[in-house]
């Protein structure tokens, strides 16, 4: 609908879009511990998706803490513990990132 060339706010909640996943807060519970489930592609390449107490739990993208997942070797099934240590500083570049430690059993 449109008046005086520019567009009306019609929305109501109905057409508010709502997420469809759960997302781990690591910045308000900087830890969980779960059963590693499967990668799964993203807009920005994969995330990591465990089961918490029998739901899906869909953890941040990023790039420390994909790479410690897939160095521990973790598969379907494999108990995971991921703490928050908070952001550092890299040795090489300088850049800050966040980063994580994580266990797997």
């Amino acid at each position: 609908m449109v008046e005086n060339n520019h567009l009306i706010d019609d929305f109501s909640d109905e057409d508010k879009v709502e997420n469809q996943v759960d997302f781990w807060k690591y910045q308000e519970n900087s830890e969980i511990i779960g059963y590693f489930d499967r990668f799964e592609a993203d807009g920005y390449g994969e995330h990591i998706v465990l089961n918490v107490d029998e739901k899906e739990l869909h953890l941040p993208n990023l790039t420390a803490l994909n790479g410690k997942t897939k160095t521990a070797g973790a598969v379907k099934g494999s108990k995971m513990k991921v703490v928050y240590k908070g952001e550092v500083k890299a040795e090489k570049s300088g850049r800050m990132y966040k980063d994580f430690d994580v266990f797997v059993k």
